[in-house]
């Protein structure tokens, strides 16, 4: 009889799981109608840079000056240049749209007094409406040749304080 009592006691145990269920159906969570309305998605909200105008990596001699040896040279130039870029550089796709370009406008302001569409006009070489890292870095080339007003390849305190040469015209 022990023997048979593990067969019976599989369909008991069935019987009694079973009997608990009435019909109804499984309950898993509220009923949703199928004509329920989605929640409406704000619109994303233009960039905006992070980064106060303060810490702009182009506006201080002192902040490029990486080698702290008195003055700036090419590549610590091309390392603020490049920087700035990205910090302004809010969807992470390589370009500067205007949006971006409006969002950083108080940091293109310290340079020159950059407007984000003098800027345009001047380095979107291409005139598809946004800059590319590399459009970026032929302007930053430029301002760094006319900033270095003696020619030598380095950025010295006195040519950082002195007035600039304006910005070359638009195309």
């Amino acid at each position: 009889m022990l023997r048979k009592s593990p067969l019976l006691l599989a369909p008991l145990c069935a019987a009694v799981l079973l009997a608990g269920c009435d019909g109804k159906g499984k309950e898993t969570g509220p009923d949703v109608s199928p004509t329920a309305s989605i929640p409406a998605v704000a619109p994303p909200e233009p960039p905006v840079t992070a980064v106060p105008p303060s810490r702009n990596p182009l506006a201080s001699f002192d902040r490029l000056d990486a080698a702290h040896d008195g003055s700036i040279s090419s590549a610590e130039y091309a390392q603020g240049a490049q920087s700035l870029f990205e910090m302004m550089d809010m969807e992470h796709d390589g370009n500067l749209n205007a949006a971006e370009l409006q969002a950083g406008a108080a940091m293109l302001a310290e340079l020159d007094g950059l407007t984000p569409q003098s800027l345009l006009a001047v380095a979107d070489t291409d005139n598809d409406g946004k800059l590319t890292l590399s459009e970026w870095m032929a302007f930053n080339n430029t301002r760094f040749t006319m900033i270095d007003s003696n020619g030598d390849g380095l950025i010295d305190r006195g040519e950082w304080a002195a007035p600039h040469t304006p910005l070359p015209e638009a195309r």
